[in-house]
């Protein structure tokens, strides 16, 4: 069974009153190099890719 997905064109509207609200939570959830570091060497685990 084929799953199909539309592709959403909307932008995100933050209000004034939640701007540092949502930054702080975005630079939270930032991917860090040691993570990084973590998912190649898993990738080298799994198989190998261009």
């Amino acid at each position: 069974m084929a799953v199909l997905a539309k592709p959403i064109n909307r932008i995100s509207v933050i209000k004034r009153q939640e701007s540092q609200e949502f930054v702080r939570e975005f630079n939270q959830n930032k991917v860090t190099n040691d993570f990084l570091e973590s998912c190649k060497k898993a990738g080298k685990l799994f198989g190998k890719r261009k």
